[in-house]
């Protein structure tokens, strides 16, 4: 077999590497930087690949090499453990079963040798990357724009399954090359298929079960919000029987201060006290324009306040916006339950939250800061049930996320020892800002 064009070496590489960041682009978190970080990965890993086949290292070491410095760049990414050896396994899986069905084929089923094949190399090198692109294009095509936020353990059960599926590929295909008959050689051609549809099959499954997940958890904050709505009514019905009985009191509590002359001072200014006692126990309602908004900065204002919290909200929006109510009480409930949750593992004696929200142009931006404590151990952290009870934990941001990435917006999260402060704008419809008092 000729010995391999540097060029068209690298040309293969650019594309096998290419997959790689595909794979890779479905775990990450989303970030305009990264654009910068692909193209770097991609020309550094295809230049040792080109190295390695221009020096003649044996393909066992260059695997193994390779795998090492793509491992490496996934470092470069926030990913946790298990999705770095998930993205390495299934980009070889598809790289390996393309090359393996190619050579299988034109080596056994066509009746020719490679070493008598010319032009091998440009030739099934063409026909493998097309099929691993192919197979990587039709993956990508239907799961386009999914995120993988799966639990661990199924994470691991992949792993487990395309590692199994691509070492028996590899074991048929080295059987086939010690056998003459071309009847057996064409059942190990069939069975790897087989075990190629299978494994594609298990993928697929993969992908629609991370879907249906995905959209467990979003109806499952559209719950929390129709929940969180029907209190607030509850509530808001409350606040106002109690506003009526509170003004009614202070409607005779006039009367008596038009006929308090004749008492001592020291008592009037007790009695003062008292009414402006009374007026305390009037509830804070939180205005800001916009009713969903309202809704669910009122309820949870309320919890706040019964777990000790000094919740401090500054607060205007316009009427309607661009973003869809489950999208937007996703945002709100999400960031703010963490930040409910952190204060009540906060060891600070003054817990607070401070949001702002406000329209800036075309923009909504919001902002949430807290503190919290970040040495707690998990084993003594308080649970804050009315979100935990619906949603697994770790995957409230990824939600924010998804939905910030829909709308093109943007987030940065900043933490030190005992402050953590989240930022998020989204793009703003045209529609004017009411001057609200809050």
């Amino acid at each position: 077999m000729e010995k391999p064009n540097i060029i068209l070496s690298f040309l293969f590489s650019i594309v096998d590497n290419t997959i790689f960041i595909g794979i890779l682009s479905k775990f990450r978190n989303h970030q305009d930087n990264y654009k910068s970080i692909d193209t770097l990965v991609i020309i550094i890993v295809s230049i040792f690949t080109c190295l390695f086949t221009e020096f003649g290292i044996t393909p066992f070491i260059k695997l193994t090499f390779i795998l090492m410095i793509l491992f490496l760049a996934t470092f470069l990414y926030n990913l946790k453990f298990h999705q770095r050896v998930l993205v390495i396994i299934m980009y070889y899986f598809i790289l390996i079963i393309s090359e393996l069905l190619v050579t299988l084929l034109a080596s056994n089923i066509l009746d020719k040798t490679v070493e008598g094949l010319k032009y091998t190399y440009f030739f099934l090198g063409l026909l493998s990357k097309f099929l691993s692109a192919l197979i990587f294009t039709l993956i990508n095509r239907k799961f386009l724009n999914t995120k993988i936020i799966l639990p661990k353990i199924l994470n691991y059960v992949m792993i487990l399954i395309l590692s199994l599926s691509t070492i028996s590929m590899v074991l048929l295909f080295y059987s086939s090359l010690v056998i003459s008959s071309e009847s057996t050689i064409l059942i190990l051609f069939f069975i790897c298929l087989f075990i190629l549809f299978i494994s594609l099959g298990t993928m697929v499954m993969y992908y629609n079960a991370n879907t249906f997940y995905i959209n467990l958890q979003k109806e499952t904050t559209k719950r929390i919000y129709d929940k969180s709505y029907e209190k607030f009514i509850i509530n808001a019905e409350l606040r106002s029987d109690t506003l009526s009985k509170i003004w009614h009191d202070m409607a005779n509590h006039i009367k008596v201060l038009e006929k308090i002359n004749d008492i001592e001072d020291e008592k009037y200014i007790k009695y003062v006290n008292s009414i402006k006692d009374k007026f305390k126990e009037i509830p804070n309602t939180i205005n800001t324009g916009n009713r969903l908004i309202d809704i669910i900065l009122n309820d949870k204002y309320s919890e706040a306040v019964m777990q000790g919290i000094d919740f401090d909200i500054k607060a205007i929006a316009p009427p309607k916006v661009n973003i869809d109510d489950m999208d937007l009480s996703s945002i709100l409930f999400n960031t703010i339950d963490n930040a409910i949750e952190a204060c009540m593992n906060s060891s600070a004696e003054n817990k607070y939250i401070n949001l702002e929200l406000y329209p800036d142009a075309n923009f909504l931006c919001y902002k949430i800061r807290n503190n919290y404590n970040s040495t707690n151990g998990n084993s003594h952290m308080r649970t804050y049930l009315n979100k935990k009870k619906y949603i697994s934990s770790g995957y409230g941001l990824s939600i924010i996320e998804d939905i910030i990435n829909k709308y093109d917006g943007y987030m940065d999260i900043k933490k030190n020892d005992m402050e953590y402060l989240v930022t998020i704008i989204l793009p703003l419809n045209d529609h004017s800002v009411q001057k609200i008092t809050t």
